[in-house]
């Protein structure tokens, strides 16, 4: 009986952060659909893990200067977008830490990361995803891509 009771609690969970995260997406693929019809959409992620991440999404023009912008940040699935004016009128290939000072850590992240993604793709590079907590601990316990000696 306590293991139905365990395993029902566990699919409602399981049921209810997907349907969080279909939420989730829904909000992205809106703001997203949004800035791209204005221009080109640079995007930067800082990953949170135990603190809380960031998004965020730069509508810009031909020559690189954001148009607008939007960011989603925390820790949980109840996390949405929302507009942000903070860097509109900025060449976003030139932000640097500086010009982030006064917002959080993963914002700042995100945002660096967002400037970073544009001057790679604009000097014919290709973002590489970084690999997830989860890949690193197994590359880890299987030797993946250790070092030769």
């Amino acid at each position: 009986m306590s293991f139905m009771v365990i395993a029902a609690a566990l699919l409602s969970a399981f049921i209810l952060q997907f349907l969080f995260q279909m939420v989730q997406m829904r909000s992205f693929n809106k703001y997203y659909t949004r800035l791209r019809k204005m221009g080109r959409v640079a995007i930067g992620k800082a990953k949170g893990g135990f603190h809380a991440g960031a998004i965020v999404m730069f509508a810009i023009d031909q020559d690189g200067v954001i148009i607008k912008g939007c960011f989603m940040r925390g820790f949980t699935m109840l996390a949405r977008f929302k507009d942000w004016d903070f860097f509109n009128g900025i060449d976003v290939g030139t932000i640097t830490k500086n010009d982030c000072a006064t917002i959080g850590v993963s914002l700042r992240r995100a945002v660096l990361d967002a400037s970073s993604n544009y001057n790679t793709i604009m000097s014919g590079g290709e973002v590489l995803e970084k690999p997830g907590l989860l890949t690193r601990i197994g590359d880890r316990i299987y030797g993946v891509n250790k070092k030769k000696a």
